[in-house]
């Protein structure tokens, strides 16, 4: 059978049932820019799906979920490399690391989270290919494409719903106690909604918390939305939600920890971790931000700030992964009053990264910049002319230099930066 084309005039259910009526076997494949994978049938029945970059491999599923432990993964991923690819799943079932009931609910929970994300593309190539099969996988299962259809329509209902009541999946989720707790005397929870609700700390958005908890986005959230409705949490607005609003300063840097433990110092650890879902080249993407506010107190002056009201003192501070796409950075960015530039001053060599990241900042146009200077290592540290030499700014770039664990000279740089904005 012959079956290609685009979802866009031809959906997901239409070519289930197609391939189910005419009980055909082989491999469906779908693409959509670099993601793609493939659902295989047998005469008609999805038996095996896999999707790529996989959200959340076997071996990180069964870590998260408690079924096995770091360790014991990191000895089957080397007996893995020495046997020569044999899979992870065969490997952790033949040392004792897991029963076989609990692999096979592993992997089926895999496959169908891989068959039912494909039912959120709304555009993608599709192409059949009759009489292709799974190679080398011992473990299947049989899945009933009416079943399919119905559970990834509903599937989209509920989303609905959820967003309705939660908002997106960058909230951050709080401990709450309200009156329904008291009325019902106790609190069950079911093993997954402990593994949630461990996670929040009122720092961590809902999106990392699914993260941590090996849970794909649409079970947790379900998880969430369900303690949401008992009472026993409530969601905030992100900090993210900010940016641009008002005054805001972004921090770049080329060590992720490094800019973290600046926006640590500078908030009192008072940080929100978010990752932020930005469509890039038609596929989502995740980007791991930190962000936090500072109040500069009602005696700043920042009335000359576009959209800042007078009187206002606080500022969004805020920091992406330093391996974010350009194009994410590039979005932000254009919602940014100030940057801050993190230079490693150990060395000339440690300069490297902060040449590319001041080439980024300068294509952004004549924005406010204060180059922060820090040490990584103990040894004899750069002078701030060496590093403005060697990144070749001048005097109307500030270099200075910063303690990173020292907060009047974090907030010092943090300042500086924002005496440009109003000028």
């Amino acid at each position: 059978m012959l079956l290609q084309g685009n979802l866009r005039e031809f959906s997901l259910p239409n070519i289930f049932q197609l391939v189910k009526m005419s009980a055909q076997s082989g491999a469906l494949t779908i693409r959509r820019g670099d993601d793609w994978g493939k659902i295989f049938f047998r005469r008609g029945q999805i038996y095996y799906a896999y999707s790529v970059p996989q959200h959340l491999p076997l071996g990180e599923r069964l870590v998260k979920s408690g079924a096995i432990s770091a360790e014991q993964l990191k000895t089957a991923l080397a007996a893995q490399e020495k046997a020569g690819g044999e899979r992870i799943g065969t490997i952790l079932l033949q040392s004792g690391a897991i029963d076989r009931v609990t692999l096979e609910q592993a992997v089926q929970a895999q496959i169908q989270d891989s068959a039912f994300d494909f039912f959120s593309w709304m555009d993608g190539v599709f192409e059949f290919s009759a009489d292709e099969q799974v190679p080398d996988e011992d473990i299947l299962v049989q899945m009933d494409v009416e079943s399919v259809i119905m559970e990834g329509c509903r599937r989209i209902d509920e989303w609905e719903l959820i967003f309705e009541q939660l908002g997106s999946l960058e909230r951050v989720p709080h401990l709450a106690y309200s009156e329904r707790i008291e009325d019902r005397g106790e609190v069950t929870l079911t093993a997954e909604e402990w593994r949630v609700l461990v996670r929040i700390d009122g720092r961590a958005d809902m999106n990392v918390i699914l993260r941590d908890c090996g849970l794909d986005r649409f079970h947790g959230a379900k998880v969430i939305y369900s303690l949401y409705s008992s009472g026993l949490i409530i969601v905030s607005e992100p900090a993210i939600e900010n940016i641009g609003r008002g005054l805001t300063v972004a921090v770049r840097g080329a060590i992720d920890l490094y800019n973290e433990i600046f926006l640590n110092t500078l908030t009192d650890s008072n940080t929100i971790k978010q990752l932020r879902v930005e469509l890039i080249d038609d596929k989502e993407v995740e980007i791991p931000i930190i962000a936090g506010q500072l109040s500069l107190g009602p005696e700043v002056d920042v009335t000359e700030e576009p959209g800042v009201a007078a009187g206002s003192g606080d500022v969004v501070v805020f920091t992406a992964a330093a391996s974010a796409p350009e194009s994410a950075w590039r979005r932000l960015g254009s919602e940014s009053s100030a940057w801050v530039l993190l230079a490693n001053a150990n060395d000339l060599d440690s300069l490297r990264s902060s040449r590319k990241d001041l080439v980024f900042v300068r294509s952004l146009g004549d924005v406010p910049l204060v180059v922060a200077t820090y040490m990584s290592m103990p040894g004899e540290e750069l002078t701030t002319k060496q590093v403005a030499k060697a990144l070749g700014v001048d005097a109307a770039v500030p270099v200075l230099p910063c303690h990173l664990r020292d907060r009047e000279s974090v907030f010092a740089v943090v300042r500086t930066a924002l005496d440009f904005v109003k000028r």
